[in-house]
């Protein structure tokens, strides 16, 4: 595994050496001055680092499966770690959100998913429509359209489906299809999906507009797409003002081209709304997600992240201090088992700076619920005065100890999910 702290020390070097290669002042003084700036970090601020949270389970995709929730079928197709030709792979657990989302679907709600980064919210929709479109009469034409506020949103979520419905699918055998048009494809793929439209179309709300007012484009993909079943926008939060009412237009001349009646919307966002209270934000979710729509979304389909904890939180005290001092002094985290395997997994999840690791970076109470929430970003600088201030270690000993549990966390795989103890992200600023 790369060691991202090395990468971002690489990243200021470059930086450093490309910004002072054309910097030669010719006074002693603003010589000085500029010197010791760029050796105090001025260009670049220590990086805030974030942790990727544990959600609650939701069940297992072949469970909900064999339970009637979900068609036969979504069990060989969502699977992790497949291959082009073997679907075996790893049965994969859906978190609650994920399955609460399916659940939605399945009664003919609209919804909105507004969990955070990493949570899996592509899923909540992919899930959902693969499962209706095995479940319906096999037809051709296009069933759901997703639309994307960029083109590398759209590119990545290729590759995702490309790993659940074409892996273990060899020969194009694919049970479901799907093709992007954004805009980027060439003429001959074009061509191949106005010839033979996908189940999924994944695409920009400019394009969509586009579809809709060009001939070739509307015969085609408008007339593969009546009685469309799913219209999903992602990043809903980045439409607002004149563009949000540009796309709540859009979505309803969608709406009445593809002759849907019995149409569900779905909007994906992090962060549409952050003042009051779970209710009242749900409530100005679900009200602006309607007006975008045209449609309602009622505040009980507005769906958030449940959180858990990956390790214990560690009672506050004289032996929790003690036992963190021990391992700061050690450096590295104890290990007997093969790095990865689910054992490592197990120790380290109950390591006492693991666990005082999530606290500071990864989830903290919230008051009003008293469910867990996300914590905001901090830096390992800030992280460490303030574990050396309790183990009365130094600094510099106890932001080595905080990377490097965090690089084996990265490493320790869950034996059931394959998710690391810890996913982390650095966010550097020049």
């Amino acid at each position: 595994m790369r060691d991202i702290f090395e990468v971002r020390a690489r990243l200021v070097g470059d930086y450093s050496e490309f910004t002072s290669a054309f910097v030669d002042p010719l006074d002693e003084r603003v010589a000085a001055h500029v010197t010791g700036q760029l050796e105090q970090g001025s260009q670049w601020p220590d990086p805030w680092l974030s942790l990727n949270p544990n959600f609650a389970a939701g069940g297992r995709v072949d469970e909900l499966a064999n339970a009637g929730v979900l068609h036969p079928e979504c069990a060989r197709i969502f699977r992790i770690n497949k291959d082009e030709s073997d679907a075996s792979g790893q049965p994969m657990m859906l978190h609650r959100h994920q399955a609460e989302a399916v659940r939605a679907a399945r009664d003919g709600h609209n919804y909105v998913l507004t969990t955070g980064t990493g949570s899996g919210k592509s899923l909540a929709y992919i899930v959902p429509i693969v499962d209706a479109v095995l479940r319906a009469e096999r037809r051709p034409g296009i069933k759901a359209i997703i639309v994307y506020p960029m083109n590398a949103l759209a590119n990545s979520q290729v590759e995702e489906l490309t790993k659940f419905l074409r892996r273990g699918y060899p020969h194009h055998g694919e049970p479901v299809t799907f093709a992007r048009y954004t805009g980027q494809e060439t003429e001959q793929d074009k061509e191949r999906i106005l010839a033979d439209p996908p189940d999924i179309l994944l695409t920009n709300y400019v394009m969509l507009d586009l579809v809709l007012t060009r001939p070739r484009e509307r015969q085609r993909l408008v007339r593969a797409a009546r009685g469309l079943r799913f219209l999903v926008l992602d990043e809903l939060h980045t439409y607002r003002g004149r563009q949000g009412a540009d796309v709540a237009m859009l979505v309803r001349r969608v709406r009445d081209a593809c002759e849907a009646t019995d149409l569900q919307c779905v909007g994906t966002s992090a962060t549409m709304s952050t003042r009051g209270s779970a209710a009242e934000r749900h409530r100005v979710v679900a009200d602006v997600a309607s007006l975008i729509f045209g449609d309602t979304v009622d505040a009980d389909h507005v769906i958030g992240e449940t959180l858990v904890r990956a390790t214990p939180a560690g009672p506050a005290g004289p032996a929790t201090d003690a036992a963190l001092a021990e391992r700061v002094r050690a450096a590295s985290p104890p290990a007997t088992s093969p790095a990865g395997s689910a054992a490592s997994y197990a120790e380290l999840s109950a390591d006492p700076l693991a666990g005082w690791i999530e606290t500071r970076f990864g989830v903290t109470t919230d008051p009003e619920t008293d469910g867990l929430v996300r914590r905001d970003p901090v830096t390992v600088e800030r992280a460490a005065a303030e574990l050396s201030a309790r183990t009365g270690q130094q600094h510099d000993a106890c932001a080595e100890a905080i990377r490097l549990t965090l690089h084996a966390g990265g490493a320790a795989r869950h034996p059931d999910t394959d998710r690391p103890l810890f996913a982390f992200r650095l966010h550097q600023f020049l």
